[in-house]
């Protein structure tokens, strides 16, 4: 039922019938974890410390930062849980206060220690849950930081494909990923699922296709923003992707014996994993069938990407009125594409031929 109503109306430009009723009253938890955040952890304590509604309780997760984080946590008057040892990964600082018995409230929210929110983003996604069977509900992205070529090249990609690719998850309801840096869930679903387990370098990842495969549903609002600090540098952006990746492809390996029980997820899944895998090719295949008229089809080739690109990016630039940062910007995104190639391979051979999967969540920064 659901599904039927949100297709016609996503056509529109519109949010599901369920979602544009009034929300329920909840209440609600904000978990960040943290590992040496203290050039930013105040900043996102703010954020949240300035919803559009009341938040019950904000946890500070310490993962024994060797900094000022809990301090200044601390300062700020929220509650900071120390772990008892490096817990090493987002996932475990998340499960340490889960199974403490710390999340006591019907829903709770897990952002990044160096993201910020937008003072409505958790409010917008409250609607959402007005379906029972909803589990997860993210936000649309945004770099709070536009200046590097890096940084640029991820504006682009998130203003792209969160305007097309997880808008069309949304519609078909196989969200790939409720993001790690803002999520809101309803607790009791995920102390059902067994919480952040660490059987992968991307719980986030893990933990909605559980979800998405166990007939629970995930959505992504589009005007929920989060602004969270992005690779500045080529190492930083380098070490990002490689564990986006490989999480990727450790949670294929994980739950492929499921993917029948929703076969739309399962299509999303290996069409990105073809993709990623044929991109290399894409062009040599172009200009192969085309090797009289060369030229002309590298500039069909780039025009049309270019098209593409731009059409969906300045739609959206216009929405949250920051259309000059994707005109500059766009060019970037050509640069850091073949990057995202080269990584995908790589990430591909290490984890899948060489077997050696990555198992240390290293931020970068």
């Amino acid at each position: 039922m659901f599904s039927k109503i949100i297709s016609w109306r996503w056509w529109l430009g519109l949010k599901p019938k369920f979602a544009t009723q009034p929300s329920k009253k909840y209440t609600i938890s904000v978990i960040i974890p943290a590992y040496n955040e203290e050039n930013s952890i105040a900043e996102t304590i703010q954020s949240v410390q300035n919803q559009s509604i009341p938040i019950d309780k904000i946890i500070v997760v310490d993962d024994c930062s060797n900094d000022n984080t809990g301090k200044i946590a601390t300062d700020m008057g929220v509650m900071v849980v120390r772990t008892n040892k490096n817990q090493g990964t987002k996932s475990t600082c998340q499960q340490y206060v889960l199974e403490k018995g710390y999340i006591d409230t019907n829903l709770f929210v897990t952002i990044d220690g160096d993201t910020i929110l937008h003072h409505e983003a958790i409010e917008k996604t409250l609607p959402y849950f007005n379906d029972p069977l909803t589990a997860s509900v993210c936000g649309f992205v945004i770099p709070a930081k536009i200046e590097t070529i890096w940084e640029r090249g991820r504006f682009i990609e998130y203003m792209f494909y969160q305007s097309l690719f997880k808008a069309g998850q949304n519609n078909m309801g196989a969200i790939l990923v409720s993001s790690g840096c803002f999520s809101v869930f309803r607790t009791n679903l995920v102390k059902k699922m067994g919480g952040f387990k660490s059987i992968s370098i991307a719980e986030d990842m893990d933990l909605t296709w559980k979800f998405i495969l166990n007939g629970y549903r995930i959505y992504c609002v589009q005007d929920a923003y989060c602004y969270p600090y992005d690779p500045p540098t080529f190492k930083i952006f380098v070490a990002q992707i490689d564990r986006w990746y490989r999480g990727f492809l450790q949670n294929i390996s994980i739950h492929k014996k499921n993917f029948h029980k929703n076969k739309k997820i399962g299509l999303f899944i290996y069409w990105y994993l073809i993709e990623g895998i044929i991109s290399p090719f894409t062009l040599p295949i172009v200009i192969f069938l085309m090797i009289e008229n060369i030229v002309i089809a590298l500039l069909i080739y780039i025009l049309i990407g270019l098209l593409v690109i731009f059409t969906f990016t300045i739609i959206k630039g216009f929405q949250v009125k920051m259309v000059w940062k994707v005109i500059t910007s766009i060019p970037s995104f050509f640069i850091i594409k073949p990057v995202n190639m080269i990584i995908f391979w790589r990430s591909l051979w290490r984890e899948w031929i060489k077997k050696e999967p990555l198992t240390v969540w290293n931020k970068g920064h």
